[in-house]
């Protein structure tokens, strides 16, 4: 993982995008990542008994993995031969991912249905299963038959744009109960589900916030607590209360711009956040505070989950 600013603002802008070849002064980091593994340390660190059900390759950052992973259980992690730890380079401008190179498509290609129905007595005990986007299709069909088979709440996180349709390919969108979209995957979704907006919807929380109260039958699904996160802009959530009703509420912003070290995980942490609070028999708004304050942690340091999470959180 590299992290560190590359130029200065008024430089950029002269360069604009040119690939001019130079070399920078900026930190790179090596750092425990993915957005499932970000979930299952967070929940960890929330005194949640986290299970990571996955696979790493037989390299050195398989190796890595192991040893920077006690934070949760990785008994039901396989070990894929000859097949390369998924690793991402992300570069970091101002606290702002710029872009990244993800090698992740040759040990997911490897994982079938079959890795889901091994570890079926797990997600039987689940409170709750967090879903990646970045699992092969038949994969999460195989995650959500098990979940809606034993009833059990799902957390989908749709991880990038372009993989949010997966979870509607899989037939079974209506077994997700809680979704996490930032402002673009939100757009992608609402598509989808043959929503039509304007782009411009996501430039605030509260217009967010209307358009989901107007078609809600449609974008909501079956869910019970559908956040849209938008950067700076802060936070779109909407819940079901203990009557069924629908709440709706803005978050703001976590942190404010200029402390942030690096946006990366900090979704990750919110979730997290929400789900432990959700667990451990927390109100919405209560879990929900909780989430921000995952979230405000880990945008203070480099890592992807912040080390100052822990279960005081939760008292």
């Amino acid at each position: 993982m590299v992290d560190g600013s590359l130029l200065p603002r008024t430089d950029r802008e002269k360069r604009r995008e040119e690939d001019d070849g130079g070399s920078y002064n900026g930190q790179v980091v090596q750092r425990m990542g993915g957005v499932a593994r970000n979930h299952a340390e967070a929940l960890g660190r929330l005194s949640c008994d986290s299970v990571f059900i996955s696979a790493i390759g037989d390299d050195q950052n398989g190796q890595f993995f192991r040893q920077h992973s006690d934070q949760f259980d990785v008994n039901r992690v396989k070990v894929i031969p000859h097949k390369p730890t998924c690793t991402y380079l992300a570069v970091n401008v101002r606290g702002n991912v710029r872009y990244g190179i993800v090698t992740c498509e040759p040990l997911l290609n490897s994982l079938t249905p079959a890795l889901v129905e091994s570890n079926e007595d797990v997600l039987e005990c689940a409170d709750f299963i967090l879903l990646d986007a970045n699992l092969p299709v038949p994969v999460m069909m195989k995650t959500l038959e098990i979940a809606k088979k034993h009833n059990k709440r799902v957390w989908f996180e749709p991880t990038d744009l372009d993989k949010v349709k997966k979870v509607f390919d899989t037939g079974l969108v209506g077994a997700v109960t809680a979704a996490s979209p930032n402002g673009n995957e939100f757009l992608k979704w609402a598509k989808l589900c043959n929503v039509r907006l304007d782009p411009f919807v996501i430039d605030t929380a509260d217009n967010v916030l209307e358009l989901i109260e107007r078609e809600k039958t449609k974008l909501l699904l079956n869910t019970s607590v559908f956040v849209v996160t938008l950067a700076h802009k802060g936070s779109a959530v909407v819940y079901r209360n203990d009557l069924g009703q629908l709440e709706f509420q803005s978050l703001p912003p976590p942190l404010q711009m200029d402390k942030i070290v690096s946006v990366s995980g900090a979704g990750d942490s919110f979730n997290s956040g929400v789900i432990a609070g959700l667990v451990h028999n927390k109100s919405v708004v209560e879990s929900l505070q909780i989430g921000q304050e995952c979230a405000r942690l880990t945008l203070q340091t480099s890592l992807a989950v912040s080390e100052g999470i822990s279960s005081h959180l939760l008292a």
